[in-house]
């Protein structure tokens, strides 16, 4: 049973106990009430008529006439020996008429009663209608009995009950409509909310519960959306991590398979001795352990670059010069750019200090640099390396080379693991794609950032410290 429905029964029923206890309260105790909210009536129209007898006995007639006219109070005087001295109903009375037999029965067995309080009671009759009677025993030995029918009352109970049950079923009708309507609009969210969680549970993440309400409800829907748009990200992020591992494998394989074959025909060239001199076995040794360093430096890297990605790395940051750092790897690779006919050229001695794990960023820059010497051309070749500091805080390191621009679809793709641009070329000179990706791992370990951009006559990579 769905919420709305539970809601509409529930609110259903509670009105309709409301109105039989209604009804069944009405029955039970409405007479009761009144019958004690008529004593202190009685006891102020006592007190009226005994006031009267006291200071002018001629006038008791005409107060319980009026009395009886306006508050339909009967009033009667009553005599020590119970002779009807004054009455307002009949009219008319003499001395010598009898008080009724069960008001009098009432005075004589309650003689001893009467001379300290009032009685106050219900007298039912089987040939009459049920009336509420007080009597009172005045200073002068007189006897005061002040009588109302209730057979008024009992009617009017009666027509109570039958119009709190029509109203009561007015009621029932017109509040299950509005409970109706009212548990649709406040379930809605709540349905919305059932229905994203089971779409969250088959990992569909495109339903929204998209309440504004601003209760707990819609504070739980809210959270909900969080949820799902959350968890919608993240297993986009798992797909990606997946292919990208997928694509990782892929490439590892690919890349190890060439230095696995070039190792195999060279030694099974040995092996049959196709290498009949000792010049041809030398360069086949050679070729074979220049292959068997190519894997080496792959594997170490691999290697480096898990460190990095699965946190067995965390940056050990200390305070050193970043400028001094550039010029002492430009330094390193000068002899190698030579070889590639290319000038390496580093900033001047201006200091750029900065607190970041220096053999990491040193890592990073040698990583810039070697790709720049590989990847240099052009007749003037020039690789340039610096290091400033930010104007919005925070360092830079820059390595550009002169040479092809990068093609504007592979910018973004440089980063990537295993990325080549030229592979032929990068066979050439031995890369595995793996140096641009180290540098990236290394920026975000630092919360910093990469970029590579083609400028005039080349290509500028950089890297940005906090």
């Amino acid at each position: 049973m769905t919420i709305r429905k539970k809601m509409t029964l529930g609110f259903t029923a509670f009105l309709l106990a409301l109105v039989l206890g209604g009804v069944a309260l009405n029955a039970v105790y409405l007479l009761r009430f009144y019958i004690a909210q008529n004593r202190p009536v009685f006891t102020a129209t006592a007190d009226r008529i005994a006031l009267q007898h006291a200071t002018d006995p001629q006038g008791v007639s005409d107060l319980i006439d009026g009395i009886d006219r306006l508050d339909g109070i009967a009033c009667t005087l009553v005599g020590p020996d119970l002779s009807i001295v004054a009455s307002s109903y009949p009219p008319k009375t003499t001395r010598t008429e009898k008080l009724a037999a069960e008001i009098a029965q009432i005075i004589q067995n309650n003689g001893a009663a009467l001379s300290g309080r009032a009685i106050y009671r219900v007298v039912d009759r089987a040939d009459q209608a049920s009336k509420l009677v007080y009597i009172r025993k005045l200073d002068d030995g007189s006897f005061l009995v002040l009588t109302r029918a209730i057979k008024g009352i009992r009617e009017s109970v009666a027509i109570a009950n039958r119009f709190y049950a029509f109203s009561g079923l007015v009621l029932l009708v017109a509040g299950g409509i509005f409970i109706f309507f009212y548990a649709k609009r406040t379930t809605k969210p709540i349905v919305a909310m059932s229905e994203a969680a089971e779409g969250i549970a088959r990992l569909d993440f495109s339903r929204r519960v998209g309440t504004d309400a601003q209760d707990e409800i819609g504070t739980l829907g809210r959270s909900i959306d969080l949820i799902s748009e959350r968890l919608s990200g993240s297993l986009e992020e798992l797909r990606e991590d997946v292919e990208r591992r997928k694509q990782l494998v892929r490439n590892i394989s690919h890349d190890l398979k060439t230095p696995i074959g070039v190792i195999k025909g060279y030694a099974e060239g040995l092996r049959f001795g196709v290498a009949d001199d000792d010049e041809k076995r030398d360069r086949y040794c050679e070729v074979i352990a220049a292959e068997c360093d190519r894997m080496d430096d792959m594997v170490r890297e691999l290697l480096d670059l898990s460190m990095l990605e699965n946190g067995g790395r965390e940056a050990d940051r200390t305070r050193f010069d970043l400028a001094e750092l550039v010029r002492r790897v430009a330094s390193r690779f000068e002899s190698s750019a030579k070889e590639k006919g290319a000038v390496l050229e580093a900033d001047g001695p201006v200091p750029v200090p900065v607190d970041a794990d220096e053999t990491l960023v040193e890592r990073a820059v040698v990583n810039f640099v070697t790709n720049a010497i590989h990847h240099v051309e052009g007749e003037q070749r020039l690789i340039r390396v610096s290091a400033s500091a930010r104007p919005a805080g925070g360092a830079r390191v820059t390595v550009s080379n002169t040479g092809a621009p990068i093609p504007p679809g592979e910018l973004d793709r440089v980063w990537d693991l295993f990325h080549k641009g030229d592979r032929a070329r990068s066979r050439a000179y031995g890369g595995h794609g793996l140096g641009l990706s180290i540098v990236k791992r290394i920026a975000d370990l630092h919360g910093g950032t990469v970029g590579v951009e083609n400028v005039d006559e080349g290509v500028r990579f950089f890297l940005d410290l906090p």
